[in-house]
């Protein structure tokens, strides 16, 4: 029973110390779901700020307006791969400013707000606009899953400054965040 024990904490220990794994070249280009080919339909959403302002797809369109592209980017607070990408957006802030991309935080399917506000601060990404989805209007209303289905996340779907979607990506590569405003 020892043995075991120590080959278990031989494995823990050798396991902590290995590489990180390398990102992809190029981020996971996915196709569009068709609920959302051509067009955003109708939503209603929270914005995560102090007020609780309701987040549509009209605020949407305002802040498609002002840029070439919006990335509606889904995050969870437990998954790994979205807090690696929000950070790598974070840290280029002005790059996307510089090209033009609006960044919309989406969060899915959680609805301890307490929570979500430390980790949007603890990640610096209170500098883009931040969204709750507990009851998954944005991913079941856009077809991203079907009912009662979870999201396979990372996901971000990039729009046009008229709101036309371009694109959806899955898995982010070491083209992000670039291949947002990538022509």
């Amino acid at each position: 029973m020892i043995r075991v024990l120590l080959f278990v904490a031989f494995l823990a220990v050798s396991f902590s110390f290995a590489a990180p794994a390398s990102l992809p070249e190029k981020s996971q280009k996915m196709k569009l779901p068709t609920a959302i080919s051509d067009s955003l339909p109708w939503f209603a959403v929270r914005e995560f700020s102090e007020s609780l302002v309701p987040f549509t797809r009209t605020h949407l369109e305002k802040i498609a307006k002002k840029s070439d592209r919006t990335a509606l980017v889904y995050f969870a607070t437990w998954c790994l791969p979205c807090r690696a990408g929000i950070k790598r957006l974070v840290e280029n802030v002005d790059e996307l400013n510089k090209n033009k991309v609006s960044v919309v935080l989406v969060n899915i399917g959680e609805r301890n707000e307490e929570s979500i506000k430390k980790w949007i601060q603890k990640l610096n990404a209170s500098v883009f606009t931040v969204v709750i989805d507990p009851f998954k209007r944005l991913t079941e209303g856009f077809g991203l899953v079907k009912e009662n289905e979870e999201i396979s996340l990372p996901r971000t779907i990039v729009l046009d400054s008229k709101m036309k979607p371009l694109f959806m990506l899955g898995e982010e590569g070491n083209d992000w965040p670039k291949v947002l405003w990538a022509k």
